[in-house]
């Protein structure tokens, strides 16, 4: 008889405690869908990625400028956490190259921005970008495929 008891009362929770788990699955992969199909345009036509709570933008002008700018999640502007960010290159060829990127444009559109030759006949190249977000060192990167033109950007890309 205690057996019977017992097998009930496993039973009754796992009826009721059963839909409640799964419920919670499917919301967290609801959410992860919604931020999945939510997209922006890059505002100064560059490559976007996002880490976490920023969004990041690396805009090269003709091939000889780079620029990164920090944004919320709203593409807000945010102020610079650094007033330095490290970009390591991978060209063609495997060549290597290291440019230190100064912070830029106090105002509404600050960026961590230099100047450089070695980009002048590249038309392809990865870079990974060294600067620390909310006291974490981070390495956020980047493929470069020519000027881009605002090429949408969808959540759950970044690393």
């Amino acid at each position: 008889m205690c057996l019977r008891n017992w097998m009930w009362t496993v039973v009754g929770l796992m009826l009721v405690v059963g839909p409640v788990e799964t419920s919670r699955h499917i919301a967290r992969a609801q959410k992860a869908q919604d931020r999945q199909d939510h997209q922006h345009t890059s505002p100064h036509g560059g490559q976007m990625v996002t880490v976490g709570r920023y969004h990041l933008e690396m805009v090269v002008k003709d091939h000889q400028t780079v620029q990164v700018y920090l944004y919320d999640d709203n593409l807000k502007p945010v102020a610079l956490p650094n007033p330095e960010a490290t970009l390591y290159l991978r060209l063609p060829g495997n060549t290597s190259h290291t440019l230190t990127l100064k912070a830029t444009g106090s105002g509404a559109e600050p960026s961590w921005a230099t100047t450089t030759d070695v980009l002048r006949d590249v038309q392809t190249f990865e870079a990974a970008l060294r600067v620390a977000l909310e006291g974490e060192p981070r390495n956020i990167r980047f493929t470069y495929q020519g000027e881009h033109t605002g090429t949408p950007h969808t959540h759950g890309q970044g690393r």
